[in-house]
């Protein structure tokens, strides 16, 4: 048997020296050859200067602030500005307030309602001896248009001069008015008694009254009646009355106080309008009526 003689054995990776060597030299070539081209490489001439911008100016002048001081919108004048306003709707003036009227009208009563559209005004033309109920949005005779209803107060606005105007109910004392004094309507009676407290009445002559409010407003006085606990209101208390008007044929009397109709208490002037005009189509009313401290019941028949 023959044994291997290691000094006959190459060493390892020997064939990979030749590739380390060139790799080796190749590298010294190309860094001679960098040394040798590098000052060609560098710029000749220095790059051209480009001037320096401004430094930036903190500096604002009292100018720009004018369309701010002009506003005055922090009151540093001591004046407050004029409100903004749509200028897409173009220039509105600001109504004036209204004044007392010269036109040849005269308030006879006022009826406010909870709705202030179905607010009745009761106005006398004067000359005419006419007195015509008129609600808010109504001409009265061509000579104004009302804008609203209050209490003892009526405002329109005067279709001459279109300007608001107003007329205002006279005062009489601590009594609210609902009319002046006029003379009670000449012949037979519309209201017929049937027995103790029921009457009787034909719906053509409900209707004429119902339809004709200044004629109810014109033939009685009356005011709000309260309780003496609480001082609320729990009717209407009629102070005075004309002879032979229609409060006397349905049997009411001077202080009775009005309770309640048909049950439904008459707590507020909207209250009684809702039922004013609820008898129009009633077949059958029953009033409640304080007479002397005692509570009676007035039944109407309607024919």
């Amino acid at each position: 048997m023959s044994s291997k003689n290691p000094k006959n054995q190459r060493p390892p990776f020997e064939k990979w020296y030749s590739y380390l060597l060139f790799a080796f030299v190749g590298y010294c070539i190309a860094d001679l050859a960098i040394l040798s081209y590098r000052d060609l490489m560098l710029p000749q001439s220095a790059p051209p200067s480009h001037p320096k911008a401004p430094p930036p100016d903190n500096y604002v002048s009292s100018g720009a602030y004018n369309s701010i001081t002009s506003r005055n919108i922090f009151a540093s004048s001591g004046i407050i500005p004029d409100a903004l306003v749509d200028k897409s709707k173009g220039n509105q003036e600001k109504e004036a307030a209204p004044v007392p009227s010269q036109l040849p009208l005269t308030l006879i009563g006022t009826l406010v309602h909870s709705n202030p559209a179905k607010s009745i005004a009761a106005i006398e033309v004067r000359g005419k001896n006419q007195v015509i109920s008129y609600s808010p949005g109504k001409d009265v005779e061509g000579m104004a248009n009302i804008i609203s209803v209050e209490r003892q107060k009526v405002i329109f606005r005067n279709l001459n001069s279109n300007r608001l105007e107003y007329l205002e109910m006279k005062k009489e004392g601590n009594k609210v008015a609902f009319g002046g004094a006029r003379p009670a309507a000449s012949g037979g009676k519309e209201v017929m008694k049937t027995g103790d407290n029921t009457f009787a009445i034909k719906r053509s002559d409900l209707l004429k009254y119902t339809n004709d409010l200044s004629s109810i407003l014109m033939q009685a006085r009356a005011v709000p009646n309260r309780d003496p606990g609480t001082g609320a209101i729990n009717g209407f208390r009629i102070l005075d009355m004309q002879p032979g008007s229609i409060y006397e044929q349905l049997g009411v009397q001077r202080m009775d106080v009005i309770k309640s109709v048909d049950g439904t208490p008459v707590d507020s002037p909207a209250k009684a309008m809702e039922l004013y005009n609820s008898l129009k189509n009633s077949p059958k009313v029953s009033i409640q009526v304080e007479r002397n401290g005692k509570t009676e019941t007035m039944t109407y028949n309607i024919q």
